[in-house]
């Protein structure tokens, strides 16, 4: 029988593993910030969301983010050579596209190092999170899903741990007193480059319990009991986290396959001149693959008190 105790004994913070400094592609579950859907550019994307702890079919609370390190090969004029690898820096083993893109970079040679910008390097986070608001999604309201961030928001994570924005300490993750954030989201543009900017989303000031989201009634807050999930309301918790569509683990890094090995002997053949397979280089156009991929609106959750809580569940 899955034993749920890890989920309430206040030891979330042993789960935050990919916020310690260490020297991506998405997929049905993934809570996308579409600047498609804007209407007013200038307020930008608005919505509001809660990260939430891992907790595993298994009824394990596993890491509270998913850490993966991704490739991306961007051959324009070749797209059979180009595509996604996870990197094997994932699993502390050589990486041949890195070892590929320093031999072009540190060469001295003018051609190689603009070709190694057709390797383009990124470090990505996936945690759960429940859509509290989203004027321009609406229909994702209440659904746990993915969010996939980059070093952004994970800083804004870090930021609450340490208490360095109010000066109180912040586990976000936390289902007793964690923190809503609150996505602001804009388009820029950087020279030929539009991405989206996310400096200016936030964790909300108050600490909260964890909103449930009830069918037809909107939020609300689960009851506490000395600054923990009241007994009484775990199970409802258990079930409320455990009731959704995709699984983080779905997310985690995979080793090369000998399909992608041999794919990437092609790659590096081609751009360092020693392809025999016809193939003509051009020179690559410079992408900026370090972009955040995701932002929300503020609308004050309801709190219940115990009673209204429960029977909305009787």
């Amino acid at each position: 029988m899955a034993d749920f105790n890890d989920l309430f004994s206040g030891d979330l913070g042993t789960k935050m593993d990919f916020l310690n400094d260490k020297k991506t592609t998405n997929t049905d579950g993934i809570y996308r910030i579409d600047l498609s859907k804007v209407k007013d550019k200038k307020k930008g994307y608005r919505s509001v969301v809660r990260f939430l702890p891992n907790l595993t079919k298994e009824g394990k609370v596993s890491q509270s983010a998913i850490e993966k390190i991704t490739h991306y090969v961007d051959i324009k004029n070749v797209k059979e050579l180009s595509g996604w690898f996870d990197s094997p820096k994932n699993f502390n083993e050589k990486c041949p596209l890195t070892d590929l893109y320093y031999a072009m970079t540190n060469s001295k040679n003018a051609i190689l190092m603009e070709k190694a910008k057709c390797l383009k390097y990124s470090k990505k986070y996936y945690s759960y999170v429940l859509i509290l608001e989203d004027e321009q999604q609406p229909e994702l309201v209440g659904k746990i899903m993915i969010f996939q961030y980059g070093k952004t928001i994970k800083d804004k994570i870090l930021a609450e741990k340490n208490g360095e924005i109010s000066g109180v300490t912040c586990n976000v993750f936390d289902l007793s007193a964690g923190k809503d954030f609150v996505f602001l989201v804009k388009e820029i543009q950087t020279g030929d480059e539009t991405y989206p900017d996310y400096k200016n989303s936030m964790f909300k000031g108050e600490l909260t319990s964890l909103p449930i989201y009830i069918e037809g009634k909107g939020f609300k807050n689960v009851p506490t009991s000395n600054g923990e999930i009241d007994s009484k309301a775990r199970q409802t918790v258990i079930d409320f986290l455990l009731n959704r569509e995709n699984e983080l683990e779905d997310f985690e890094p995979k080793r090369l396959n000998d399909e992608q090995q041999a794919k990437i002997s092609e790659i590096s053949a081609f751009l360092t001149g020693k392809s025999s397979s016809g193939f003509q280089a051009q020179k690559p156009a410079s992408n900026d693959f370090e972009v955040e991929d995701m932002v929300i609106s503020s609308k004050k959750v309801e709190t219940a008190d115990e009673d209204d809580f429960f029977s909305d569940f009787s």
